[in-house]
């Protein structure tokens, strides 16, 4: 399991306010700019620097199911299936005293159990 990154914490009006000089004094430059691309790459650099500043890094997705209960349901199931299986195996031997419908009816039980394993 890896750890969670912390969560950064809200940036207030003020400190947003502060983090708009960069990009305003970026644009204010790029058009009185002698050299327009350098110009643009610093507003982009001073955008990115405040959208950095302001978006928090995204979270690693919380646990769905942090008590395991998904997991034990599943296990559950299994157990049901296979029991099943089993309880229908020993049926069938003793109905049909063995032979090969006997073989057939077993190896079509535990088809359909890993079947229904499979699919969940």
């Amino acid at each position: 399991m890896t750890a969670m990154a912390e969560p950064a914490d809200p940036v207030t009006r003020s400190e947003r306010e502060a983090r708009r000089v960069l990009p305003h004094e970026a644009l204010t430059d790029l058009a009185t700019s002698d050299d327009p691309d350098r110009a643009a790459s610093d507003v982009l650099r001073a955008l990115d620097g405040y959208l950095d500043a302001l978006v928090p890094t995204p979270r690693e997705r919380p646990a769905t199911d942090p008590d395991g209960r998904e997991q034990r349901e599943a296990r559950t199931l299994t157990w049901v299936v296979v029991g099943g299986a089993v309880v229908a195996t020993g049926i069938v031997a003793v109905a049909l005293s063995g032979g090969w419908p006997a073989g057939l009816a077993i190896a079509a039980i535990w088809g359909l159990a890993l079947a229904v394993l499979v699919s969940t």
